[in-house]
């Protein structure tokens, strides 16, 4: 075979392509249902597995309190350190076959009737990066059970309640 015979070869088969394209087409509009089919069944089993494995992770979460001290006054120096700290806790915890769901690390600001509380709830792979001291001055506290757990609070744009509504005197 010389190379003479290659690029022949090559360009007879360049030749062919739109045939090979309007056969592709043809046999894609005949079979479309199948195809369709197969792709809506592929991704329900792609939502599936998915939902499947993030459901222990779900289930295994670990939280903590930072409790700020009256001489909190932290510098953009530690605010990044911790942003590092939250993004190595994530890279901890998630692994290739984990969905982002179940190991991502959320980071909440609460106050229930006392001083702002910074809470950062994880996977229990990633506790000891979540419980790593981040903030001087703060106290770290472990969150046990549904301590502190409340309902998110609604809110509605536009609408006073009924107490704040002025009342009409009557005249």
């Amino acid at each position: 075979m010389t190379t003479n015979d290659v690029i022949d070869g090559v360009i007879s088969t360049a030749g062919k392509l739109p045939a090979y394209g309007e056969a592709a087409a043809n046999w894609a509009l005949a079979n479309a249902w199948w195809v369709l089919t197969a792709a809506a069944a592929g991704v329900l089993v792609w939502q599936l597995a998915r939902w499947l494995l993030s459901r222990p992770t779900l289930r295994n979460r670990s939280a903590v309190e930072v409790l700020p001290t009256t001489g909190f006054d932290p510098v953009l120096e530690d605010v990044l350190r911790f942003a590092q700290q939250l993004a190595r806790a994530q890279q901890n915890a998630s692994r290739w076959l984990r969905p982002a769901r179940g190991s991502a690390v959320r980071v909440r600001l609460m106050s229930t009737g006392g001083p702002l509380t910074l809470r950062v709830e994880g996977p229990t792979r990633a506790v000891s990066v979540l419980r790593h001291q981040g903030y001087a001055n703060c106290e770290l506290r472990a969150v046990t059970g549904d301590a502190g757990q409340t309902e998110p609070p609604k809110i509605r744009l536009g609408v006073t309640p009924k107490a704040a509504q002025p009342v009409a005197a009557a005249a």
